[in-house]
């Protein structure tokens, strides 16, 4: 949660140092929305252990008041608790654990297949730059873009691990610790950077920036700065219009596609931990699961709005 968001939650929801709404029924899947009362920014200052703990006394909390046996990691609780793997084993609490990362995967490929269609771009003319390469998501989605694209460029700040997944993928591939991006014509930004991380002089004329990250790795402020690119909402699908709940500060009608792999799996009642690096197979089964349920993309949007070229 960025501070300035803060407004957005609703007073009944904040219970001193945690964050959880009233319990929703969809469809028979019960739960609520949770969190710790912290932004972004200071739950990365923070010692890791101090948060972690954290993290798990509020999903024990959940557990043993609400009957919350899976939770879906969202944000930073991924990355400070590795995948979702450090809850593996924890005796106080007994349920299920998603990072919900294998369905957002999916559904950022298809928001970069869908642009390049409307821009009628075709990705074996193009380079693409994945910010956060070797990430739970950068890493699926390098997987899955770089065989597509002419030339790829693994952004990441550990060079030993982009080496190791440069290893393990097909194509024209270069890395880089550095944000050298300028050459990219498609950005895809999966990080953990708890602020805005592209600044203007990153962006080649026209590029499009696809954005995965919360908080949003290309800021607002950018977009006007930089009339030329486009951004596009990596996170978001459609909520099925039965569904009579909303996420507060999310675009009406929409849902983080975290969010809905976990609503998924409950409905399919699937009882099975789902962290640390994305397996495609199940990446696979949530794709299924949307058409299924009615969590897919459908719209483009920039900061929820509709992509009307909203950066140009």
């Amino acid at each position: 949660m960025k501070e300035k968001d803060s407004h957005v939650i609703p007073k009944d929801w904040i219970h001193g140092e945690w964050i959880y709404s009233p319990q929703t029924d969809l469809h028979g899947a019960k739960g609520q929305i949770s969190g710790l009362n912290i932004t972004a920014k200071q739950l990365i200052e923070q010692p890791l252990e101090d948060v972690r703990e954290k993290i798990l006394d509020l999903v024990v909390f959940l557990q043993d008041n609400f009957n919350v046996n899976l939770v879906q990691l969202g944000g930073l609780t991924t990355s400070v608790t590795s995948g979702g793997e450090w809850f593996i084993g924890k005796e106080k609490y007994r349920g299920f654990i998603n990072h919900g990362d294998s369905y957002t995967a999916a559904a950022t490929c298809k928001a970069v297949f869908r642009i390049l269609e409307l821009l009628k771009k075709h990705p074996s003319n193009l380079t693409v730059a994945i910010v956060g390469a070797y990430g739970i998501i950068g890493e699926a989605v390098s997987k899955m873009l770089v065989p597509k694209f002419k030339h790829s460029i693994l952004v990441g700040r550990r060079e030993n691990k982009l080496l190791e997944l440069k290893k393990k993928l097909k194509g024209e591939v270069e890395t880089t610790t550095e944000l050298k991006i300028q050459d990219a014509d498609i950005v895809i930004t999966a990080t953990n950077h708890p602020s805005a991380l592209l600044y203007p002089h990153h962006l080649k004329k026209n590029a499009v920036v696809v954005d995965v990250s919360q908080p949003p790795n290309l800021s607002y402020e950018v977009c006007q700065q930089r009339p030329d690119v486009i951004r596009v909402d990596g996170g978001f699908v459609e909520l099925p219009n039965d569904y009579d709940f909303q996420i507060p500060g999310i675009p009406k009608g929409k849902i983080f596609s975290c969010v809905a792999e976990v609503i998924m799996q409950a409905l399919e009642n699937e009882r099975r931990n789902h962290v640390g690096a994305i397996i495609l197979s199940h990446l696979q089964k949530t794709e299924k699961w949307a058409e299924k349920y009615g969590f897919i993309l459908k719209e483009l949007t920039n900061f929820g709005k509709p992509l009307v070229k909203t950066c140009r």
